[in-house]
């Protein structure tokens, strides 16, 4: 499968580890030697004894996600990322975790990118520490797609990669919100309609308390998939002719492998704003030989997450170059999308793959009484290693990488209140 987490390599003292890199969190926290569940087995772990700068409190810190939790102990230790070397820097120590499953990914913790009021523990976040140093503070990301051989993933800190941008006014530049909040936890933005194959699909109502004519969408690196309300969610996929839930444990929506579907999503403000469109390949997951045809859609349903309608994961953040400006003197933050996907192009490369849509009707949908997936269903997808290069302040420094292994299709992720 071309999916995965994301990963990106952090020191924290002498010891190096792989940490996920999520705009969906904002702690910084690694697995330590202390851990002795399964989910803590065969990765890298912070051990005590190879610092000297170490400094451990009694005050625990605890992360809820929607599938798993960590618990453990703030600490501060020197955290290097690129060439920006941090002193005494918080991050949690965990020592236990539960439904995590990083053993099966090889990475170590998560480096959380969202903003500083969604933080577990005191202190300043990574992002605020390096932004200290920044005359503007803003990072970038491309997230590689194993289907597309010439793509590659990258991280910039304060500049642009100018594989695909060379200026701030590249960018399609939409405010972040504060819907639903006294002030700014994720990177939350305005969408106000989905498209498939150009056709205008209008959207429920937002739950997010005080919006109006428009939803509230999450970008996250930390999600794999795009998650949105089971009423459009629904909306959706009955709008296809090649689209069922066969499974009735897992109520996930399937559609024909063979089926393009171009699909896009309309961002920013009512008086501006633009569609992104998805790679058909990101909308109709990679065929599986036990599926018999069917693969798992990109889109699919949940309702468990109060901090926006919609987490635009991986599925959406492929097909753009993302910058997530913080806030300065004279503007609030704000994210800059670029899209980097050519339709013609993934479509093509869809129909090459795939072959051609022979599909004229589906078969009947088994009944399943609540379309809502239980967070606690999970899946793991297998594929080749594929490493890529990223860029921190300017220089080839780190790795932004997908992990070997596979990942919960969904929903392991975004702190629940």
């Amino acid at each position: 499968m071309a999916t995965s987490t994301y990963i990106v390599n952090v020191s924290v003292g002498a010891q190096s580890f792989p940490l996920t890199l999520d705009t969906g969190s904002s702690d910084l926290w690694v697995i330590s030697n202390e851990c002795k569940s399964a989910d803590c087995s065969n990765v890298a772990r912070y051990s005590q004894s190879f610092s000297t700068n170490l400094s451990i409190t009694q005050m625990p810190f605890h992360t809820d996600y929607i599938s798993g939790s960590v618990s453990g102990l703030v600490a501060a230790e020197t955290v290097s990322l690129g060439p920006y070397q941090l002193i005494s820097q918080v991050f949690g120590l965990a020592n236990c975790t539960e439904g995590i499953s990083f053993s099966e990914e090889g990475n170590s913790g998560i480096l959380g990118l969202a903003f500083p009021s969604e933080m577990s523990m005191p202190g300043m976040t990574v992002l605020q520490s390096i932004f200290t140093a920044l005359p503007d503070p803003y990072f970038t990301i491309t997230l590689g797609s194993k289907l597309n051989v010439n793509s590659s993933s990258s991280f910039t800190l304060g500049q642009i990669d100018d594989l695909y941008a060379n200026d701030l006014s590249d960018f399609f530049t939409i405010p972040v919100s504060k819907a639903g909040a006294n002030d700014y936890t994720y990177w939350k933005i305005s969408l106000l309609y989905i498209t498939i194959n150009s056709t205008r699909i209008s959207l429920s109502p937002s739950s997010v308390q005080g919006v109006q004519h428009s939803q509230i969408a999450v970008l996250d690196t930390g999600t794999t998939l795009a998650l949105g309300p089971t009423r459009d969610v629904e909306t959706f996929w009955a709008s296809l002719g090649s689209a069922a839930r066969n499974d009735p444990i897992t109520g996930m929506w399937q559609v024909r492998c063979e089926k393009a579907i171009m699909v896009g999503f309309a961002l920013g403000q009512e008086d501006s704003y633009r569609e992104f469109v998805l790679d058909p390949a990101d909308v109709s997951w990679e065929k599986d030989a036990s599926n018999n045809g069917w693969c798992l859609g990109g889109i699919q349903a949940n309702d468990e997450v109060d901090s926006g309608d919609w987490l635009l994961g991986d599925v959406f953040l492929r097909n753009v170059y993302s910058l997530y400006h913080a806030a300065n003197s004279s503007n609030g933050p704000w994210i800059g999308l670029l899209s980097i996907t050519n339709n013609a192009s993934a479509l093509a490369a869809f129909r090459q793959s795939r072959g051609p849509d022979l599909d004229s009707s589906t078969p009947p949908a088994v009944q399943i009484q609540s379309a809502a997936v239980s967070p606690e269903v999970r899946y793991k997808l297998l594929y080749g290693t594929s490493t890529l290069c990223g860029f921190i302040g300017g220089a080839v420094l780190t790795s932004l990488f997908r992990a070997r292994h596979g990942l919960w299709y969904a929903f392991r992720k975004q702190k629940q209140k």
